[in-house]
């Protein structure tokens, strides 16, 4: 029986983990020189071995330390703006012709905590109702130009992950490039015409301020005005790049979480149509989002009431570890090949199988 263990210090605290990582990544900004590739090295080196050795964490947390843990999430909105204002404060002193190296590891550390802590605890929030969650939500995914998520993740994927024209599900053998493509289009594509549905619907007009796809413009626009005003063109540039790159991060975990799982249309979701991931650091950083197949099947369910599950899809690895690995697709197909084939045996459907079959996806 597994213990749940969250009124414990230790076990609460570890969640703050990923804030901790944000005012370094400031602090790093501020200082300049080689400190950004110092967090970067601390983060994506140090931090993927940990979690390898860490082990996987199968005790599911109590409710005893839910006020920290909703603290600590509303705590990312400061820190993710203090964040991008010291990037653009570092974008005025810098000079990419001078210090080329130095400001692709500004750029990168920045890119990269904004997908890992603006994505991820955005993510959470936009679960929760609310005009408070849904406003911090926005802001925070702001910082990757992605606030039309809030509609196309609970309206789209949600209800559609598995099928073929899923825009964040990858299908199996989809290189990382094509995906990246597909995903960003698609999510875009979906969003708005969920909302159009919504508005024709309604009998509103689409193209006015009743479209929350247009409302969610909002967030990214005041991102991009106030760093202009601290740091002008440069900054802006700097920020822009920063942004995609932190896309970048957060569609190469949405490659991962569902890689080559195939869902037969209408049929309901079940947890083996996500790949689970209980490594410690992992979930930690991501707060739980790698508990990913009780995600799917209670997506309201706070991160800390996240469980785990015997029988389900795993992932071999942490998905840091992971997601590198989907960087070299040679090594991507090694790792993936005998867990899709396990995938076919244990867990899909004879309706999936055809599907698998009729793709030919068999041999992938």
């Amino acid at each position: 029986m597994r213990r749940t263990w969250g009124s414990g210090i230790l076990a609460a605290g570890q969640y703050a983990s990923a804030n901790v990582l944000l005012l370094l990544g400031s602090i790093s900004l501020l200082v300049g020189g080689w400190m950004p590739f110092a967090v970067i090295i601390l983060i994506m080196v140090f931090g993927s071995f940990a979690d390898e050795v860490s082990g996987d964490d199968w005790d599911r947390l109590g409710d005893r330390a839910r006020t920290f843990y909703n603290v600590n999430l509303y705590l990312a909105l400061p820190l993710m703006c203090l964040l991008g204002v010291t990037l653009a404060l570092y974008a005025r002193e810098a000079s990419f012709t001078e210090r080329p190296l130095q400001t692709i590891g500004a750029i990168w550390v920045a890119g990269y905590l904004f997908a890992l802590v603006g994505a991820t605890v955005g993510h959470e929030l936009t679960h929760r109702q609310g005009w408070i969650p849904q406003a911090v939500a926005h802001v925070l995914l702001g910082f990757t130009l992605n606030t039309s998520f809030v509609i196309y993740h609970v309206h789209v994927h949600h209800r559609r992950v598995g099928s073929y024209d899923e825009a964040s599900t990858a299908r199996r053998g989809e290189r990382l490039v094509a995906f990246l493509g597909r995903a960003v289009y698609g999510q875009y594509a979906q969003a708005a015409a969920v909302e159009a549905e919504r508005l024709r619907r309604k009998g509103l007009p689409v193209w006015s301020l009743h479209n929350r796809f247009i409302q969610a413009l909002a967030a990214p626009l005041a991102i991009i005005a106030v760093v202009a005003l601290i740091g002008g063109p440069f900054a802006l540039l700097l920020f822009g790049l920063a942004a995609l790159l932190g896309r970048f991060f957060h569609e190469l975990i949405n490659y991962v979480q569902h890689y080559g799982i195939v869902r037969a249309d209408n049929a309901p979701i079940r947890p083996r149509h996500s790949w689970d991931c209980y490594r410690r650091l992992s979930n930690v950083l991501h707060y739980n989002l790698p508990r990913h197949s009780d995600h799917h099947m209670f997506a309201t369910k706070p991160f800390w009431r996240l469980d785990t599950a015997e029988d389900v899809p795993m992932l071999p690895y942490g998905y840091q570890t992971m997601a590198t690995f989907a960087l070299v697709p040679p090594l991507w197909r090694h790792v993936m090949r005998p867990l899709l084939v396990d995938w076919d045996a244990r867990f899909a459907s004879e309706a999936e199988l055809e599907i698998i079959r009729a793709r030919g996806w068999d041999n992938i």
